[in-house]
């Protein structure tokens, strides 16, 4: 049997993934025991407490000096949420994002991960960031959410011993290391190769080679 935390510990944990650089204990600890309903406080527990304080709703004055936002399953369609959700990827991007991908925040964050993940391609593997999101579940109303993280080390996260995910489509992550897939072309990487130099060095390599699906070729052109 798990040992149940500490809301100290808890908040310890959630402070070395870079999540609760500015929360008050206090705070924390309330946001705890309204959460739990006299269960035991774990890992799931404390980070539905932290989403309840950073608010679920998208980016707030709260959760943005950690560059994580939480969206309750409750919020996800509503247009102020995508809007808001939207506007702060694209300042993370630095660029524009289509408006044809904003309608939804399932395809917002998939074109905004692969966006993220490609970027590495423009410098340092190890300084680019990535997208990252840890799924939660609140027992006190049988809700979903998903809180999401900008960072360049996904290992913190990792360490809070709950199940992150890495937003990049397989198809994308693997075009971006040179392994063209038949039907594998993404809307991302088509926007992404034309001006990037480490995807057009892969894709002439592969169409020297012949093995490179006539879905990328024009990508060549660009």
């Amino acid at each position: 049997m798990t040992t149940p935390l500490r809301p100290e510990e808890a908040l310890a944990s959630l402070r070395r993934a870079g999540l609760a650089t500015q929360v008050d204990a206090a705070a924390f600890a309330a946001a705890c025991d309204e959460e739990r309903a006299g269960a035991p406080l774990d890992a799931e527990v404390a980070l539905s407490a932290l989403a309840s304080l950073h608010g679920l709703r998208g980016p707030s004055e709260a959760s943005a000096p950690d560059g994580a936002f939480a969206v309750d399953e409750h919020a996800a369609a509503d247009p102020a949420v995508l809007a808001a959700v939207w506007l702060a990827f694209e300042r993370w991007l630095g660029r524009p994002i289509p408006v044809a991908v904003a309608t939804d925040l399932d395809e917002l964050v998939s074109y905004a991960g692969d966006m993220f993940f490609l970027g590495r391609h423009a410098g340092a593997a190890d300084e680019a960031p990535c997208l990252y999101s840890i799924d939660g579940w609140r027992t006190r109303d049988d809700a979903s959410f998903s809180l999401f993280a900008l960072r360049r080390d996904g290992e913190p996260l990792y360490a809070l011993g709950v199940p992150v995910q890495l937003h990049v489509h397989p198809d994308t992550e693997a075009a971006a290391a040179g392994i063209f897939r038949l039907d594998g072309l993404t809307e991302s990487y088509r926007e992404h190769a034309p001006a990037c130099a480490v995807c057009r060095d892969n894709l002439r390599r592969a169409a020297d080679r012949g093995v490179l699906p006539d879905e990328f070729r024009p990508l060549l052109d660009g």
